[in-house]
C-alpha cells in the first residue's frame, strides 16, 4: 500500500486564547505507512478539530498529546474524541485530560476523528503512526479528567466515575498488595489502590475459571505482574470493563483485547508510584476485598476508624 502524508489546516493561525467563541479546524491527513505524520492545533475551551485520516487500509495508532501535569490534582486541557469508524463514542471515551491514544486497523478510505475542546486550553500534537506492537495491534489509552478522591463508607455509591474508572472517589481501605485475586476486587477498594500509586491489571472475566480465556488472560496479567517485580501490584477480575485486558494507575488506563506484554509493562513502568499518596504498606486491618464484608463501615487506613 502506498499511500502519501498531508496535513492541512482550514484555520491555520487559530490561538486558543480566543476558544471560547468555539472556533473550528479541519485537518486532513494522509497517511504513509513507513512514517508518523504529526501536526500541533491549539484547542481550547468550545474549540472543535475535524481529523480526515485517509488511508488505503492499514494499522495505526492515532494520539492527541496536549500535555499532561506532573501534578495529579492538576486538570489541563480537557476534551472529548468521537470517531464512528474507530468505534469511539462518548460512552467509550468519557472526556480525557491532555492524553488520549487509539491503536487499531483502519479500513481504506476516510476516517473523521473529532476533537471538542471542554475547558482548558492547550497546544495539542495529532499524530498518526504505523502500530509497532506485532503481537497486539488493537489497543487504547488516556488519562482521565476525574481528580475526585473523597473517601465514601463502605458500600456506598461513590458519585462521579466514568464506565470504566481509573479515579475518582472511593472508598477508605485498599485491596492488599502483591496479591492475585479469583474474584473481583470491589472497584471502590481498587480506586483507592490507585491512589497510592499501585498498578491494577484487570481482565473483564467473574472468575479465572469462567472459560479457557479467562484462564489465559489471568495467566497473562499474573506473569506481567511477576515479571514487573513491585509490591504495589494487584491483579484482578473486572468483568464490567470492556476490554479483555486493562492495566490502571491513579487517572491513566490501557485497555485491549488482546495481550499487549510491552505495551502494557511499558504502561505500568510509566505510571507506577504516580497516585496522590505514596502508601507502599497494605492496609492494617485485614478484609476481603472481593467483598463488602469489612470490619466497619467507615474503614479507613488506620485501625482505630473503626472505634
Amino acid at each position: 500500500m502506498n499511500v502519501r502524508l498531508v496535513l492541512t489546516f482550514a484555520l491555520s493561525t487559530l490561538a486558543y486564547g480566543c476558544a471560547g467563541e468555539g472556533t473550528t479546524q479541519n485537518v486532513d491527513i494522509e497517511e504513509d505507512p513507513k512514517a508518523d505524520a504529526s501536526k500541533a492545533v491549539n484547542v481550547g475551551a468550545g474549540d472543535t478539530v475535524n481529523v480526515t485520516l485517509t488511508t488505503s487500509g492499514s494499522s495505526r495508532a492515532i494520539t492527541v498529546d496536549c500535555g499532561v501535569d506532573s501534578d495529579p490534582d492538576v486538570s489541563g486541557l480537557v476534551f472529548t474524541v468521537a470517531a464512528p469508524d474507530l468505534k469511539v463514542t462518548a460512552t467509550s471515551s468519557p472526556a480525557r485530560d491532555g492524553y488520549w491514544r487509539w491503536a487499531g486497523d483502519l479500513a481504506a478510505g476516510k476516517h473523521v476523528l473529532t476533537i471538542k475542546g471542554k475547558t482548558g486550553g492547550a497546544t495539542c500534537k495529532v499524530t498518526s503512526g504505523a502500530v509497532v506492537t506485532a503481537s497486539c495491534a488493537a489497543t487504547s489509552a488516556f488519562h482521565s479528567a476525574n481528580t475526585d478522591h473523597t473517601h465514601y463508607r463502605v458500600t456506598s455509591t461513590p458519585p462521579g466515575w466514568e464506565s470504566f474508572p481509573a479515579s475518582g472517589n472511593h472508598w477508605g481501605s485498599w485491596a492488599a498488595w502483591d496479591t492475585v485475586y479469583t474474584k473481583p476486587v470491589e472497584r471502590p477498594f481498587m480506586i483507592h489502590d490507585m491512589e497510592h500509586g499501585g498498578i491494577v491489571l484487570s481482565y473483564n472475566c467473574s472468575s479465572p475459571d469462567e472459560s479457557s480465556d479467562c484462564k489465559q488472560a489471568a495467566s497473562d496479567l499474573e506473569a506481567l505482574y511477576k515479571e514487573f517485580g513491585k509490591v504495589r501490584v494487584i491483579v484482578t477480575p473486572d468483568p464490567k470493563q470492556p476490554t479483555r485486558y486493562a492495566a490502571r494507575a491513579w487517572r491513566w488506563g490501557f485497555q485491549s483485547d488482546c495481550f499487549d506484554h510491552a505495551g502494557m509493562k511499558a504502561f505500568m513502568t510509566a505510571h507506577f508510584r504516580h497516585g496522590r499518596e505514596d502508601i507502599d504498606a497494605s492496609p492494617p486491618l485485614p478484609y476481603d476485598p472481593t467483598t463488602t464484608n469489612v470490619p466497619c463501615q467507615d474503614l479507613m487506613a488506620a485501625p482505630d476508624s473503626c472505634n
